[in-house]
């Protein structure tokens, strides 16, 4: 169950991704979910929080490499810790610049994503599939 919605999840944002790539293309920036704007900028609490996050799992993934031993890792575990890191980064982010709540959406989706790829990603349901 896990597995199969997290790979449902995984399709629909890789099919976003497409969309905003096609789009920024095309001259139209769009922002999540789809808030479309013709070259004018991203809201600064976006922005920050997809750059604290990409910070955060540079940080993760740094002292893994330093202090454990390096093993493989999964796309799915690179996207749960990732996600997990943009869950949390924008949740201070939006908080610390008092973002109004409307806007928690953004962290409570990608909340939600994480807390279904974690179970997705664990080594119990990997074997079991």
């Amino acid at each position: 169950m896990a597995k199969n919605l997290s790979k449902i999840i995984v399709l629909v944002l890789c099919l976003w991704a497409i969309f905003i790539l096609v789009s920024e293309i095309m001259g139209i920036t769009v922002y999540f979910p789809f808030n479309f704007v013709e070259r004018e900028e991203i809201p600064y609490h976006r922005i920050n929080s997809v750059r604290l996050s990409i910070f955060l799992t540079f940080i993760y993934f740094g002292f893994r490499y330093l202090f454990w031993q390096s093993e493989k890792l999964y796309p799915i575990q690179f996207l749960e810790i990732f996600i997990k890191s943009l869950t949390v980064c924008g949740l201070f982010v939006f908080y610390s610049m008092e973002v109004p709540i409307s806007e928690y959406r953004f962290v409570l989706f990608f909340l939600i994503v994480s807390i279904i790829l974690h179970f997705a990603s664990r080594n119990k349901i990997r074997k079991m599939f």
